[in-house]
């Protein structure tokens, strides 16, 4: 116990204690240190015991879900001042949930308890048994002395455990572990048994050891897995079943002690790596059956499967076609698994989903258990599942790689296909082997991914795929690179590992160069604008992606070297002679190539190419390679211009007033605006392609005068709102090329109306806005002052309208844009009828007043 209580420094405290005491304390005092006393630590069956038992006890029958407690008592040993013990259960059907420390120790220090590998109470001794079902419980005598006054012998209660039961099974033990980091025991037979008893010195005092023995009993109404399927009942705890390899075996789903039962609805799932489910079949449980539904493997042999079905899963369900219910016990049904594969166990057990919140197991929830009466209520069942168990010896095996292309030999940079092969080579017995291969290179390349799961190809042999892509040729042998790879298999459970190597021939790359153009105004490609960009905006040319394609340095793969030259042509075909050289670059690291200078070209055709020189020698010798010409034009500037008129709605020209603008009379009766004349006006907005490039796309934003709003609101696509295309000479006669759906109207005041044009190819003109050609909006405004009171002293107004257009010589508003603006007002004149209201002085009336 010291030597694992000493890493926290719970022995150096103890010692501490014993060494200052001993300096003010006369030595006759102290007890002897040497072991008179061989102790017993045994398990009790009450925490009150107040002695051992005369043989190991057995506790129970238990049921699953019950809990009991245990007492560790410590008799007729020497006596002690601390202690280390550990107790063990095995976890499948006996739990610990917790530990306390009985009154052995008078007043414990330094005490720590843990519980399934968690501390419960200090911390966990590492090295040592600690894990799933183990309970340490360790402390001192805070006092510095042995506990029964320092008397031999001296036996108490050292402390208690609490278990669950979560299984059944005839008998299960608990008992003490073993572990390598109990080397200094009590115990002396057999070695390193995790139980420590020491005085206050750090003495390790001697102990025999006494466990118990726990029995578990199957619960009433309780779903089974039964073999062979002419079992009668269900066997206590999960039974294991043994198959072989490539047989069938056929297991029974049994109920017993189950209330009368009228149906049942029961999912069996298996590991589809090891079990196949062929076919299920009815037992005797429902003596005659009905609206039956059998589903193995997620496909119905009978009826239609339910939601929780898939691979390796059985769904059996029936109901009494009597309508009343049959006794509580018997064969549900049976299925017949093939067994595909080979594992030391693999479990048989009863899935959850979702879909099975109507369950009969209460834990876990949602498990597809169901079993009811007649008249449809759920009876409470527990679940027992099984295990099935396979004796296989471990076989030997051959494992190759293959890679495709090889050996004809693979262009560095370019990918293969490489697979890793893994036969079993016993003499009989064969299996496909399973798990993990991994790959290596020892040359400049990578596989992607590095490993990958084996998966059967035929009786006896596995593979898996993965890509391999050099990154260098190395050292050229008759024009080719040799590379080393290798496949590593871990082996399973019943399959030996190894490893294998292969060559593979790499040979040098072709590099090619491609280049893209770029406007830097926008940095976007000049194919997205039809390799077309307006006079004096600069392009540059540019490696595409930043890259040259295929080349891989002989410094394995790190980049091609050398340099690349940029050349403008005055003509779209890159006619040799006649072009300007732009830049000569020098290729960087990882093949990144710097882009060319900027130029900008006169209003005409032009192209570009790049040329490069490599120096490496992972590429072929003197594989000097030119971009593919890239032609493009530079057109003179796209414009547009923005003008606005107004008209009445018989398209009429607004009169002007005395200072030439267009004129509305306001009419008011006793200070209430009651109409206008017109009653509506028409705001109209051209826009003109004034450039000599076709526009495709178009926006147009109007913001309306205050105080007018579009009418009528509620028909704004249609009955308030136009464009048309102005090929005449009269209003009247224009192509109507309104959408709908491209108006939008904002609300508030001014009112703002928005047309998004992403295609006039798309709209009833059926083609771009050529140069010269209009586009006309039309807008019909009511004022929206009308039935409010307004002083006619505050007229005439002034009422602004504002547009503003953008459009693009390519369709969805790319390419080159040109955009304009244009806005004008019209005034609206008061018109007085009758009494102007309130004591308007005369002088106002006759000023304002039109009547």
């Amino acid at each position: 116990m010291y030597n694992r209580l000493a890493n926290n420094k719970r022995l150096l405290f103890s010692l501490t204690l014993v060494l200052a005491a001993s300096l003010l304390v006369p030595s006759h005092l102290f007890p002897s240190a040497h072991a008179q006393f061989t102790g017993l630590v045994c398990i009790t069956t009450s925490t009150s015991a107040t002695s051992c038992p005369t043989s190991a006890p057995t506790l129970g029958p238990f049921v699953a879900g019950q809990t009991f407690t245990i007492g560790i008592f410590i008799q007729g040993s020497d006596a002690m001042g601390g202690l280390d013990i550990y107790v063990r259960s095995d976890p499948a059907f006996v739990s610990p949930t917790s530990a306390a420390l009985g009154p052995l120790i008078a007043s414990p220090s330094l005490t720590s308890i843990c519980v399934n590998g968690s501390a419960q109470t200090g911390s966990c001794t590492v090295g040592t048994a600690n894990g799933p079902g183990v309970v340490e419980v360790t402390t001192i005598e805070s006092s510095g002395s042995n506990e029964c006054g320092g008397l031999s012998p001296c036996s108490g209660m050292a402390f208690t455990i609490t278990y669950q039961v979560v299984g059944a099974t005839p008998t299960t033990t608990l008992s003490y572990p073993t572990a390598a980091g109990c080397s200094t025991s009590s115990v002396t037979s057999p070695p390193n048994v995790c139980v420590l008893v020491a005085d206050s010195t750090g003495t390790t005092l001697p102990e025999n050891i006494q466990g118990a023995t726990v029995t578990i009993t199957l619960p009433p109404a309780v779903v089974c897995i039964t073999y062979p399927t002419t079992a009668t009942s269900c066997p206590v705890g999960a039974p294991d079943i043994p198959v072989t390899f490539g047989s069938t075996v056929t297991i029974g789903v049994f109920v017993q002690n189950s209330q009368p039962l009228g149906g049942f609805d029961i999912y069996v799932s298996a590991d589809p790596n090891y079990l196949n489910p062929t076919s299920a079949a009815l037992g005797t449980l429902i003596t005659s059956p009905s609206v039956t539904s059998i589903c193995v493997d997620g496909s119905a042999q009978l009826g239609s499967c339910g939601a929780a079905n898939g691979p390796s899963v059985v769904e059996v369900s029936t109901i009494e076609s009597s309508g009343g219910n049959d006794p509580g016990t018997g064969l549900a049904f049976s299925i017949t698994y093939q067994v595909v594969g080979v594992t030391p166990s693999s479990p048989i057990s009863y899935p959850t989903n979702r879909d099975c919140f109507v369950s009969s197991v209460s834990s876990p929830p949602n498990t597809c258990v169901l079993v009811a009466d007649n008249v449809g209520t759920t009876l409470p069942e527990n679940i027992q599942g099984a295990n099935v168990v396979q004796t296989h010896a471990v076989d030997p095996t051959m494992i190759r790689i293959t890679c495709v292309p090889n050996p004809i030999g693979l262009a560095v940079g370019n990918l293969t296909a490489c697979s890793g092969i893994v036969s079993d080579t016993a003499a009989s017995g064969k299996v496909p082997p399973k798990g993990r291969v991994t790959f290596q290179t020892a040359g400049f390349g990578s596989f992607n991914p590095t490993s990958c799961d084996l998966s059967a190809m035929n009786a006896t042999t596995s593979f898996c795929q993965t890509n391999y892509q050099p990154l260098g040729v190395g050292v050229l042998i008759h024009g080719f690179g040799i590379t080393n790879i290798t496949v590593l298999y871990f082996g399973d459970t019943i399959h030996r590992g190894g490893t294998f190597s292969g060559l593979l021939q790499v040979k040098p790359a072709q590099t090619g160069i491609q280049t893209v153009l770029i406007n830097k105004q926008t940095g976007f490609p000049l194919s997205l604008t039809g390799d077309t960009v307006p006079l004096g905006v600069p392009v540059f040319d540019r490696v595409f992606e930043g890259f040259l394609l295929g080349g891989f340095g002989f410094n394995g793969g790190l980049g091609v070297f050398g340099t690349v030259t940029y050349t403008l042509y005055p003509n779209s075909y890159c006619t040799p002679g006649t072009g300007t050289v732009i830049s000569t670059v020098t290729v960087g690291s990882s093949n990144k190539v710097p882009d060319s200078a900027s130029v900008t070209p006169a209003v005409g055709l032009h192209s570009f190419d790049a040329f490069y020189h490599n120096v490496t020698t992972d590429n072929l010798p003197s594989t000097h390679v030119t971009s593919p010409c890239e032609p493009f034009t530079v057109t003179p500037p796209t414009t547009v211009s923005v003008s606005k008129f107004f008209t009445d709605s018989s398209l009429t020209a607004l009169p002007l007033d005395n200072h030439g603008n267009p004129m509305v009379t306001v009419v008011l009766a006793r200070g209430i605006v009651q109409s206008t004349n017109p009653g509506q006006v028409l705001a109209w907005v051209n826009v003109t392609n004034t450039g000599s490039t076709s526009l495709q796309s178009l926006k147009l934003n109007e913001t309306l005068p205050v105080d007018w709003t579009v009418s009528p609101s509620w028909l704004t696509g249609k009955g308030a709102i136009h464009v048309y295309f102005g090929n005449t000479i009269s209003l009247v006669t224009n192509l109507e090329i309104t959408q709908p759906s491209t108006i939008t109207v904002t609300t508030g005041n001014p009112e703002v109306v928005q047309v998004a044009i992403s295609s006039l190819n798309a709209t009833a003109l059926g083609h771009p806005l050529m140069p010269g050609q209009s586009i006309l909006l039309s807008v019909k405004l009511t004022y929206g002052l009308i039935k409010t009171s307004q002083s006619f002293a505050s007229y005439p107004r002034n009422y602004t309208d504002t547009a503003s257009a953008a459009a693009w010589t390519l369709p969805s508003y790319t390419g080159a844009k040109a955009s304009a603006t244009g806005s004008a007002l019209f005034t609206a004149y008061a018109k007085v009828v009758g009494d102007p209201g309130q004591d308007t002085p005369i002088i106002d009336v006759s000023k304002y007043a039109i009547v």
